[in-house]
């Protein structure tokens, strides 16, 4: 069995050779009855098997069911590469042991690629023209852009384009006056000898490695390439478990960049925090657990849902108000009955100092908290006396310290400080004073081991003081 299949363009056009073929065909079938210049030829459509179809896959079923005959002509709309009836045409005759001849129609351009093999299998064409692209639709898609009518309009584009492709990136230019196509560097898309109305560039697929600028979709599509069969073996060895600590230490490394104000920085360490996330969804997918859909899904979900003042009737006129409808919708998703189930549920993996400032923090949302940070800070002073009694009394000091600890971080709560920050910074205050003091050490010849606590005190005072003049 052999049949022709055969496209039309924009205006429902078809060539003279498609209308000679129409005459000898056993069979024409149109896509649709949009009457193309046929003649007396008689022809049917696939519009009776469009309207009872369930759905796409129903309607490719029935279609090829109906296109199965000898020497049949089947006539698409547009071109017949991204044309998934007539894809679906051309692999069920092939699985047939049949044959098919392919006529492409739609866009010049895009035709000429594939007469001269420059382009192969298409799932997909984005068609533009010089005036109306504005920005890459993907790199993943043949690109087809029309009307480059001057140099200007070319130098533009190829700005555009080498953004994503990259300057020495092949593409397909042709003018279809009867000029033959050609492979040459977007680099020099505005370097050619003739422009006009006719004159388009076709670009293709761009490999992975090859991209300049990548998506979400291109990070997911590289973690596939590293957890594939053939992929990475470090990549392929890690779990869930395995991967904790480097989730906590891109983290940390994101909070430095913003506490540097690196911009470059940021940019950089947020990347290895999606890779972490993207590494994670790939490994649930490969058991069967969730995807990244999954994950995009619920925290859009989330988001939509916690923004009742954005997106449902609630009101919110303040950033107070919508933290506490944040934190009510909240409590109702997870089924909490109580304040202590909120508490509760605040993580013990945290970081002990971030913990324990998460719940305070929560606790304060119904009224328990302290009135003013003179209070905290008395009831500091009452943890530090303790302590004192525990020492002289020779008691264990466990209860009284994390005590002590916990209403160091209501003081620096109630300040309006990160206690998270404020230790970081102490300690990176402590390390530039210790190192002050080991030069001013080195340069008075005194070995810090054995000169004893009261030099070191003497010389610290010196670096303090030095430090703040």
């Amino acid at each position: 069995m052999h049949i022709t299949i055969a496209g039309m363009n924009a205006r429902g056009e078809i060539s003279e050779t498609v209308l000679n073929i129409a005459k000898s065909a056993n069979a024409v079938v149109l896509q649709t009855d949009i009457s193309p210049a046929l003649g007396e030829i008689a022809y049917q459509t696939l519009d009776g098997i469009y309207t009872k179809a369930h759905d796409f896959d129903d309607l490719a079923d029935k279609s090829c069911e109906f296109l199965m005959r000898d020497g049949a002509l089947f006539i698409v709309l547009g071109d017949v590469y991204v044309n998934r009836i007539a894809a679906a045409a051309v692999q069920r005759v092939r699985q047939d042991g049949g044959s098919v001849t392919v006529i492409p129609g739609g866009d010049a351009a895009l035709c000429l690629a594939f007469q001269d093999g420059i382009v192969g299998s298409v799932s997909g064409a984005c068609i533009y023209t010089a005036s109306s692209f504005e920005k890459t639709c993907g790199t993943d898609t043949v690109l087809v852009i029309n009307e480059i009518d001057s140099r200007l309009k070319a130098s533009e584009l190829k700005l555009k384009l080498m953004r994503c492709y990259g300057d020495e990136y092949t593409v397909y230019f042709t003018d279809i006056r009867g000029m033959k196509g050609k492979k040459i560097p977007l680099c020099m898309l505005d370097a050619e000898p003739i422009y006009g109305y006719y004159t388009s560039v076709v670009l293709f697929p761009c490999p992975l490695e090859q991209k300049q600028k990548y998506t979400f979709s291109d990070l997911v599509a590289m973690m596939d390439v590293l957890r594939s069969k053939n992929g990475c073996p470090w990549d392929l060895k890690q779990t869930h478990q395995s991967l904790k600590r480097y989730l906590i230490e891109e983290s940390y490394e994101v909070l430095e960049a913003i506490d540097d104000n690196n911009m470059d920085a940021l940019y950089d360490e947020l990347g290895d925090v999606l890779l972490q996330v993207v590494f994670h969804a790939k490994i649930a997918q490969q058991h069967g657990e969730f995807d990244h859909t999954d994950i995009t899904t619920a925290v859009c979900k989330k988001m939509i849902s916690r923004h009742t003042h954005i997106f449902g009737s609630a009101v919110a006129d303040t950033p107070e108000d919508v933290i506490d409808n944040w934190e009510q919708i909240k409590k109702d998703e997870k089924g909490q009955q109580t304040q202590t189930d909120v508490l509760k549920n605040v993580p013990k993996s945290m970081p002990a100092l971030m913990r324990s400032g998460k719940v305070q923090h929560k606790a304060a949302h119904v009224g328990f908290d302290f009135r003013k940070i003179s209070e905290a800070v008395g009831k500091l002073r009452e943890e530090i006396l303790e302590i004192e009694q525990d020492l002289q009394n020779g008691k264990d000091l466990l209860d009284e310290c994390g005590d002590l600890l916990f209403s160091a971080v209501n003081v620096v709560r109630l300040a309006g400080i990160e206690p998270e920050t404020a230790l970081q910074k102490a300690t990176d205050k402590f390390i530039a004073r210790f190192a002050f003091v080991e030069q001013i050490a080195d340069t008075q010849n005194v070995d810090m081991r054995t000169c004893g606590i009261d030099k070191l005190n003497e010389i610290w005072n010196e670096a303090k003081s030095r430090q703040n003049e």
